[in-house]
């Protein structure tokens, strides 16, 4: 019994030093990238691109309201037997549906064709692009 915790004593005793910074710093890469650009501009520049780039960055979504209205109309038109209510007769109520569908339907038109219009155009490096004074650079001394 003894001579066993003379060995666990020992094996406790030659632990190999390593110098774990050392060994880290062997396979340790760092890289530094502190770069920036700086704009320097006025409100109404940036009042006027975002002017400019509501209208493309708002017809990525502008499609999906004309179609849902398109699809809920037609979706009634196809399932409803109209009757007279509200002292309309059930042909003037058809006719109100029918004349919405159309309606929503030359929007939903609009909306693609402004959709198919912007397309690509709406990347936030070119509204950057935009932001920036074309070969006006400000440098400054160290």
């Amino acid at each position: 019994m003894m001579k066993a915790m003379d060995q666990i004593n020992n094996i406790q005793e030659q632990v190999l030093p390593i110098d774990i910074s050392n060994e880290m710093s062997k396979n340790l890469t760092i890289r530094i990238n502190l770069e920036q650009e700086i704009i320097v501009t006025t409100t109404d520049k940036i009042r006027l691109v975002l002017r400019d780039t509501k209208d493309i960055i708002l017809s990525k979504r502008g499609w999906l309201t004309p179609l849902s209205l398109l699809l809920s109309l037609i979706t009634t038109l196809c399932t409803v037997d109209f009757k007279e209510t509200l002292y309309l007769s059930k042909d003037t109520l058809q006719a109100i549906f029918v004349f919405f569908s159309i309606a929503s339907f030359i929007w939903l038109i609009k909306t693609i064709y402004k959709l198919i219009n912007y397309w690509g155009r709406n990347d936030l490096d070119k509204i950057i692009e935009q932001i920036k004074l074309p070969n006006a650079k400000l440098k400054i001394d160290k």
